[in-house]
């Protein structure tokens, strides 16, 4: 017997990124509801027989009501069953949305919520789903390992997906987490034929972890740090193969980036080279971009860095550069004082700023390294206006420079 089903979790409906400006986020939030309906157009192409949501449909236990009514307009898209099974984020709490008077009444008919850890026939299908939704935002054990131990072998001929939500200890780097999932508690419950396939969400990163047992990772990249995001997994099983049943193909869905990368600036060059970098980005409207500056620069160069950094951050859909993980030094030399061309009062306070930027050096005290980045601001600020302002023997330039 064949049976294809699509498995996909972490949608996150209505995630907010701080450092994202308003149409950033509102660009995101719109691919985020067309990413449902993209699977929703996966599964019919691929003739799919049910789709499993392996936990946080919603980046929250109280959506938005904007992005609860967009996120039911998208799941009408759904030709077959729909599994929701609540995750952390959007975990079955007393508290959560799930369990408010006539919520789980407006979500279509096709769209089922497994709120408990019985195996539910899929109807017309030789097809059962077996959840463990999550009733909190941190676990106390692990819940989906519970439910597989109490479980009998699945009957003969029927396909029986676990649906799961929640870290595992084989690559989850906080070990004395007692939510954590068994792998190798897993892999036995589908080695003895107790579940045929099981659907992890969490990790938003697509991940096999053991024959028969997946992370799907998210539709639609979240953050800085997944691997293989912007995916679904298509499962198709035949049971009447007894050395490869299983075959799990990941699909593109989503095409969001988030990058992060430290930059070392030394000079004009390093510039350059970011300036490549940035402009090498595809799909700049649906990139992110995390700096981290270190380095040492004259006052020119650091003024070119940030004229880089301006123009990127009106392409890209974000970028941020981390005043934490930075450590860019500005130091004056010789060809920046003389091109400030001062003298007088303005000369010797010229003076004072260089010889207090210079004051940084790590082993500065607190207030010394404040100072410090206070006077190498100041003397950026005076370079900029100094370059505006054209010398008595220079005639003033006419239009502007892009």
């Amino acid at each position: 017997m064949k049976l294809c089903f699509l498995h996909t979790s972490d949608w996150q409906l209505g995630m907010t990124r701080a450092y994202m400006p308003a149409a950033t986020q509102a660009r995101y939030a719109d691919d985020q509801i067309d990413a449902v309906r993209r699977i929703a157009r996966l599964a019919t192409e691929r003739e799919c027989a049910f789709v499993v949501v392996a936990g946080d449909v919603f980046d929250s236990i109280q959506p938005d009501r904007r992005v609860l009514r967009r996120a039911l307009d998208a799941l009408a898209a759904f030709t077959v069953p729909v599994y929701l099974l609540p995750g952390n984020h959007d975990h079955d709490g007393p508290a959560a949305f799930w369990s408010s008077p006539g919520v789980v009444d407006l979500f279509p008919e096709t769209v089922h919520l497994v709120r408990d850890t019985v195996p539910h026939g899929v109807e017309g299908l030789p097809a059962e789903i077996v959840g463990a939704p999550l009733t909190s935002r941190r676990p106390e054990r692990d819940v989906l390992g519970a439910v597989l131990a109490a479980l009998a072998p699945a009957p003969a001929g029927v396909v029986r997906v676990a649906v799961g939500h929640g870290a595992v200890d084989s690559i989850a780097p906080d070990q004395a987490d007692p939510a954590l999932i068994s792998v190798a508690g897993l892999a036995a419950a589908v080695a003895d034929g107790r579940v045929t396939f099981v659907a992890l969400g969490d990790r938003h990163s697509v991940t096999n972890l053991a024959p028969g047992v997946w992370y799907s990772g998210a539709p639609v990249a979240t953050d800085y740090g997944e691997d293989d995001p912007n995916k679904a997994l298509v499962v198709a099983v035949d049971t009447d193969d007894v050395t490869d049943p299983i075959a799990v193909e990941a699909v593109e869905i989503g095409a969001w980036r988030f990058v992060k990368r430290t930059v070392e600036v030394t000079g004009p060059e390093s510039v350059g080279l970011l300036e490549d970098f940035l402009d090498a980005m595809a799909s700049k409207e649906r990139t992110v971009v995390k700096l981290a500056l270190v380095g040492t620069v004259s006052l020119s160069t650091r003024v070119a860095l940030d004229a880089v950094i301006d123009r990127a951050r009106d392409l890209l859909g974000a970028l941020d550069v981390s005043e934490r993980r930075s450590e860019l030094v500005v130091v004056a030399d010789d060809a920046d004082l003389a091109a400030l061309d001062l003298s007088g009062f303005a000369r010797a306070a010229l003076g004072e700023l260089v010889a207090v930027a210079a004051s940084g050096d790590p082993g500065a005290s607190s207030q010394a390294a404040g100072d410090a980045v206070t006077a190498q601001d100041a003397l950026l600020l005076l370079h900029r206006l100094a370059a505006r302002v054209p010398s008595p023997s220079q005639p003033r330039r006419q239009g502007r420079t892009p």
